[in-house]
């Protein structure tokens, strides 16, 4: 038996499932999408502000190697103790606690 696929050989078009089913889809995605919830704890939000903190962080290359090696000679030598030096430090770490 011979039959006609189409014109030159190509078959006609046929849609991939019938209308009925594409439509009751489409109803249940939107049903679906409305009751959709996200809900992000508090420790997430901390640890992600924390993990953008230190990526930042490392992204910085502006580190002085004298200053860090004249820091741990005035550390060694205990000239940090001065209760002047102390507030003033106390003071400057303040800026950058919540």
């Amino acid at each position: 038996m011979v039959g006609i696929n189409g014109i030159g050989g190509v078959p006609e078009p046929k849609p991939e499932r019938p209308a009925k089913v594409r439509e009751k889809e489409r109803e249940v995605g939107q049903t679906a999408a409305q009751q959709d919830d996200l809900v992000i704890s508090s420790e997430a939000q901390a640890a992600a502000k924390l993990a953008n903190s230190l990526q930042a962080l490392a992204l910085q290359d502006d580190v002085r190697t004298e200053r860090v090696e004249a820091a741990r000679e005035h550390l060694a030598s205990g000239q940090y103790k001065n209760p002047d030096v102390v507030a003033k430090v106390a003071e400057r770490i303040s800026k950058y606690l919540p």
